[in-house]
Order: structure tokens, then sequence, then C-alpha cells
């Protein structure tokens, strides 16, 4: 095969001047382009970004991506799933599906065929949602099979815990009771929950950092906010590296309990 033939055959890459092409800590690849941007390729992104131009989604590509940006226009032509879009607007077209929860758009514009699933205004929406259907969440765990790891998970929380008088976190710790429904659970508490739990199940942590992050989640799932009040800071701070969720949930926890504290 000549090389002109081959150079017809095969697509060009350009990568313009001033794109910032990164790896985040998950090994998602992340893009930020400085005009129009056009994924074709399907996989699981962290950012993509153009800064004065449009983002399309191509027919046929499945993206998987935290955070969406551009300053005009989201194009979604093929399947979309994004905790975050930010642009002018937002355009479905055909038979396109986007699955988001954060939307944060001035114009929505939906084709015939076309799914959206999702479409928060902000993370107070989300507080407001579980708070209200919080049994209805916590039971959706029930409608699907949970792998090994998890069972073990499970079990191993259920096993009684040797308080160490010399650890200050376990010291504080009530014998396990039965836990009061969660609908009673504050609305940025629940939310920590939620990222906490979904935090836990990825076993990403060393020994130590796995054992604070369940402990956490255990004393919210009781509700023990005064031995939580008094111990979190010890907990989150034996947390290895901790991802967005775990930073997020620390955030959630302290600005409460920040608030706790100017309201008593």
């Amino acid at each position: 095969m000549s090389r002109a033939t081959a150079e017809e055959m095969a697509p060009t890459m350009l990568i313009p001047k001033g794109t910032r092409i990164e790896v985040d800590d998950e090994g998602h690849l992340s893009i930020r382009a400085p005009g129009n941007l056009v994924v074709q390729n399907s996989g699981k992104y962290g950012v993509l970004e153009s800064i004065s131009g449009s983002i399309r989604i191509d027919r046929g590509a499945e993206v998987e991506v935290t955070t969406v940006r551009c300053a005009d226009t989201c194009v979604v032509q093929g399947f979309l799933t994004a905790w975050k879009v930010i642009a002018k607007t937002l355009l479905l077209e055909d038979s396109a599906r986007a699955h988001i929860v954060l939307q944060e758009t001035q114009r929505l514009q939906i084709g015939r065929d076309a799914r959206l699933v999702g479409n928060f205004a902000s993370e107070r929406e989300i507080f407001g949602l579980f708070s209200r259907f919080a049994s209805q969440v916590r039971g959706l765990q029930h409608l699907f099979d949970r792998r090994p790891a998890q069972a073990e998970l499970l079990a191993a929380r259920a096993e009684p815990v040797s308080a160490d008088p010399a650890d200050p976190v376990t010291a504080l710790s009530a014998p396990s009771t039965e836990p009061p429904p969660l609908a009673e659970l504050p609305e940025p508490l629940l939310l920590a929950l939620v990222l906490l739990e979904g935090e836990s199940e990825r076993k990403i942590h060393v020994a130590a950092g796995q054992r604070a992050l369940d402990e956490i989640i255990k004393l919210l799932q009781q509700q023990d906010l005064e031995t939580l009040q008094h111990t979190w800071r010890i907990l989150f701070g034996r947390i290895d590296e901790p991802r967005d969720q775990a930073t997020r949930a620390r955030e959630l926890v302290g600005e409460f309990f920040a608030d706790a504290a100017l309201t008593s």
C-alpha cells in the first residue's frame, strides 16, 4: 500500500494550539479545547471543556463524563452520562439519550425521539429529593444482585468492633442499635452518606483509610451525630488520598457542624 493511500484512509487528528489534555487521578482523560470540541469515540472522561465554542457528542458515541463545560451549545447526538453540564444551550437531537444529574443551562432543546433523565438545577434539589424519598433510594439496592465484595463489606459492618480506650474514635462509639429512618437525616449529611458509600464500595483505600471511611458511614447510618461531631476530623484525616466523593462529603459534614455551632 502506498503512503498516499494510507494517508487517505487514516483520519487526521488535529490538536489546536492552547488545547490541554490531562489524565486525572482515576485515569480518566480530560480535554480542554480553545474552540469547538467533537467527541466521536466512546469512553469515560473527567472533564470535557470548550472555552469559547461548543461540544458535540457524535452519533454512535457513548460518553461518560464528570463535567461538560462549554461557552455555547452542548449538542448530544449519541449517548451522554454526566454529573454536570454547564452550557448556554443543551440540545438533544433525534434519538439522543442523556443522563445528566446537574444541568446549568439557559436553554434546553429536546428532539422528538430524544430522552433526558435527571436534570437537577442544584445540589439543594438533590438534597430535597433524597430527604423525601430516602427509604425508596435505600431500597433500590435490594433489586440488584450484590457483588461478593459488597456482601463481604456488609458482613464486616455487622461484626462488633471492640473498643480501644487509646483510640478517641472507638472510645466514643456507642454499641450498635437499630438505626432510625434515613429520612430523618439532615439533607447535607444524607448526601454525604451517599457519596461515602459510593467511595467505600470501590475499595481503593488502605486498611486504615477503609476502616475510617466505614466508621463515618456507620455513624451517619445510625445518625449518631454527637459522636460524629467529635470524631469527623480525625476519621476523615485517616482516609488516604480521598477522591472527589470523599472530599465533597468532608465539606458537607464540616459545613453542617459549622452551621449547627452558629445557630446553637
